[in-house]
């Protein structure tokens, strides 16, 4: 049997959300393998945080567009589908074409945060891969890593084959050109060309634990590698669309890499520099044509400062005034206090309203500036005021927990600035709700902050306590993240190799998913590490300008003195220190056109032409490809398409606008369907052409079959349907008599009770009523069930009670609903678009 065949009757319909697996995303490239080099992208977490990662979009797009590769993907199966894969000892496979992770040439990992790495071993113990390097065999794949986390590699340079430090646009193509060139050579001259020809490459096995090169080949120092331009073929024009819930379910697209600012704490300041921004109309471009294949609902500017894009408001407007009538929205998920003008508010609230964060970073201005992140409270405050003023109700705060000289005057000056905002807002009319993250501090290396000391656990906790319990204002949330999970990342990410083999414990006895508060175990954490003599407490300490870094032969921007002297002239800057009074300055805020209270209504103008407004009726199906999307899947996929086919579909009123969709009942999750509805109102007459433009822009798998006017609008087309008929094959039913048997004796009873799961109940009910119809032809299951308050069935609740022991073989088969109907009280039979 085949993988594809083995996935589809022993995994995919045993776990809980099959869509992560299954591949066949619009956007997704298949590849002949013959003549390629295999290369498979992995992202160690969930599919909903990775296919949100516009990194990973990038470099599948690059890869791909050359002839000699193909490139696939991998995320981290969650905890009930790797308890599948092991039961039924099935391999680790890519999305595309469900191949083994073991035989590509190459697997590379994206190394987002530190607390990914037991995922890293996981992955690779599940593709029956050796986790460490030097346990793996010439068939073995080649394991890469890059990302943020990389810049220190030493924690996983046991496991990992080739780290690449830097912006990896042109790299990863140097790299795989070598191994697709020497595709013959031992895998060891393979490593060596690639540590002779691409700069900015890291083998662990090419030094020794001091960190010096064993051979004359291998650089002193690894220097991280700067792409200059962020050049427009980077970037794919067909992003892949996720045919389930992601976190992040906009378009992200790249305006600007680093930041300007150059915040001490901050470690993406220095990796991602120097600063480089797109042409405006590039982006603009790039954006109209990646909306085409993704209909996407929001659009987001990413870049760490998004409001330090020198032409920020004129983008911003620009795409509020193309998209607008579309109803796509502009987001800018990272905004800098005092930077932020009316005129891209305006813009960014056209449509709705995102969330607006205000970094604050620390509750002071002395401690801001001793920080580097010179923002007054002044800028805090007026920023606040300003997006109040524009009508924002919600306003996100951050600050740290845990900097370097905080003490508790600080951490009154939290409280100050969260009560002043909070103030602010009640001048306005509405209700406020002021969130509040509070988030410890991680000293984070290539920072002139790496040699400073982690706050213990206890004391992080008692200073967030302290800030809590000092503003008891109802309108005001806190939060924080996990102490000790902070705790870990730190001592992870200022590492060596000896948190290698802590890592590896762990994992051993199975830490995962240590980014997720459900799955994160710290006493796992504390055990391993006094297994194997590592004394954490000491590594939260600070450290001696004197000692080895781990990371000190990765060379990225200043060296390790000016580190030392910026961390030094933080000292100074202490005594030194007066409380900036900053001057007025009107050009961030447009006070002219500030208006306080109640806005003026607005006059609607009469309209001489009556409104013309339809709502029409589609009937459309899905083959097996979307056949794992669940039903709010579908209703996100299919709201893309509409916009994709840009239709004058009608949008609700208020904050967040809406399409007016109505859609038919819930398909069961694994059927095929020939017969889903959904009512689309427009705001024009229906026209032909719009069903047209609707079927060009399905992918394949997707069919609308007809489509009709509704009249009616007093009832939705849900609510008035009361049967569905399915079909079924059961050739895997050795004794057909057998099962005619079961389908007559249902039949011809007067209940047939089961127990229903509702929450965290279990009611039983009698489904006897809702069985309608029952037959068994050609080795194929006919059944027709009620829907609705009049009583119905499930298909699987009527196959467990009909199959028995079998029912788990037709969770493995075709299932297909043919027909949604509605029977009146005459009992007369009414199709689909025969009901208003």
């Amino acid at each position: 049997m085949n993988l594809k065949n083995l996935l589809e009757q022993k995994f995919f319909p045993y776990v809980i959300k099959p869509g992560r697996y299954a591949g066949g995303e619009p956007g997704t490239i298949q590849k002949k393998p013959e003549g390629k080099l295999s290369y498979l992208h992995v992202f160690p977490d969930k599919y909903e945080i990775g296919q949100s990662y516009v990194g990973l979009q990038t470099l599948y797009h690059i890869i791909n567009s050359y002839d000699r590769f193909l490139c696939e993907r991998l995320f981290a199966v969650d905890i009930d589908a790797e308890e599948v894969l092991r039961k039924e000892n099935i391999p680790l496979f890519s999305l595309e074409t469900s191949r083994e992770v073991k035989s590509f040439d190459a697997v590379g990992f994206t190394l987002s945060f530190e607390l990914v790495y037991t995922n890293v071993l996981n992955i690779l113990d599940l593709s029956g891969i050796p986790i460490k390097s030097k346990d793996r065999s010439e068939e073995d794949p080649i394991i890469l890593a890059g990302g943020p986390a990389a810049y220190n590699p030493e924690p996983l340079a046991e496991f990992i084959d080739i780290f690449f430090i830097g912006d990896g646009e042109e790299g990863i193509i140097e790299i795989l050109d070598i191994l697709h060139t020497n595709s013959e050579k031992l895998k060891k001259e393979k490593l060596k060309l690639v540590v002779q020809q691409v700069e900015s490459v890291y083998i662990p096995a090419f030094y020794d634990n001091d960190l010096q090169p064993l051979f004359d080949f291998v650089p002193e120092y690894v220097k991280s590698r700067i792409e200059p331009d962020l050049k427009r073929e980077y970037y794919p024009e067909k992003p892949i669309v996720p045919l389930v819930e992601v976190v992040h379910e906009h378009l992200s697209v790249e305006i600007m890499r680093g930041c300007p600012q150059g915040c001490r704490f901050c470690q993406a300041g220095p990796v991602y520099r120097p600063v480089r921004m797109r042409e405006i109309n590039e982006i603009v471009e790039l954006i109209e044509t990646q909306m085409k294949f993704s209909g996407a609902e929001e659009v987001t500017l990413l870049s760490l400062s998004s409001s330090d894009y020198a032409e920020i408001d004129n983008l911003a407007s620009m795409l509020a005034r193309k998209f607008e009538p579309q109803k796509i929205s502009v987001n800018l998920p990272s905004l800098r206090p005092g930077s932020i003008s009316a005129k891209l508010l305006n813009a960014v609230k056209k449509v709705r309203k995102s969330g607006l964060t205000i970094s604050a970073e620390a509750g002071t201005e002395r401690l801001r500036q001793f920080i580097r992140k010179d923002i007054t409270d002044e800028a805090i405050f007026d920023t606040a005021s300003l997006a109040f003023e524009k009508g924002w109700t919600t306003i996100k705060l951050y600050f740290m927990i845990g900097l370097p000289t905080e003490t508790d005057k600080d951490l009154d000056g939290i409280n100050r600035i969260v009560k002043k905002i909070n103030d602010i807002g009640m001048q306005f009319p509405g209700r406020k709700t002021i969130n509040v993250t509070l988030s410890p501090f991680v000293p984070k290396p290539h920072t002139p902050f790496q040699w400073d000391e982690l706050i213990p656990a206890d004391e992080v906790l008692r200073r967030v306590t302290y800030v809590k319990n000092s503003c008891p204002v109802r309108s005001i949330q806190f939060k924080y993240p996990s102490v000790e999970s902070a705790l870990l990342q730190a001592i992870i990410g200022r590492g060596g190799r000896e948190i290698g083999k802590v890592i590896q414990t762990v994992f051993e006895n199975g830490g995962k998913f240590e980014g997720w508060n459900e799955y994160f175990d710290f006493e796992k954490w504390k055990d391993a590490f006094v297994y194997h003599d590592v004394d954490f407490e000491q590594l939260i300490k600070p450290i001696p300008f004197s000692q080895t870094l781990p990371w000190s032969l990765i060379r990225k921007g200043v060296s390790v003195e000016h580190l030392q002297k910026e961390r030094q002239r933080t000292s100074t800057q202490l005594k030194d220190y007066t409380p900036k009074i900053r001057e007025n300055d009107e050009s961030d805020i447009d006070r002219q056109n500030m208006q306080f209270g109640r806005s003026k209504k607005k006059i609607v103008s009469q309209s001489v032409v009556a409104p013309t407004k339809n709502r029409v009726r589609f009937i459309w199906g899905k083959d097996s490809r979307y056949k794992y999307m669940g039903h709010l899947d579908n209703v996100k996929f299919l709201e893309r398409i509409i916009r994709m086919a840009k239709l004058p579909v009608m949008y609700s009123q208020g904050f967040n606008p809406s399409m007016k969709l109505s859609f038919g009942p819930p398909l069961p999750l694994g059927f095929t369907s020939e017969t889903e509805i959904i009512d689309i109102t427009f705001e024009t007459n229906f026209m032909p052409y719009m069903a047209e433009k609707l079927k060009e822009v399905l992918p394949d798998g997707l069919t609308i079959y007809d489509a009709k006017i509704v009249l009616s609008k007093s009832k939705s087309i849900s609510s008035q349907l009361n049967r569905a008929s399915y079909r079924i094959p059961v050739t895997y039913i050795k004794n057909n008599e057998k099962l005619s048997d079961r389908i007559n004796t249902i039949l011809s009873s007067d209940s047939l009770v089961i127990e229903r799961q509702k929450k965290s109940d279990i009611l039983k009910l009698d489904i006897r009523p809702a069985i309608y119809e029952m037959s068994l032809t050609d080795d194929t299951l006919y059944m027709t069930l009620g829907l609705g308050e009049g009583g119905y069935a499930k298909p699987s609740e009527v196959l467990q009670a009909l199959l028995a022991d079998d029912f788990d073989l037709y969770l493995t088969n075709f299932m297909h609903r043919e027909e949604l109907f509605k029977v009146d009280e005459s009992g007369n039979k009414i199709k689909l678009l025969d009901i208003e």
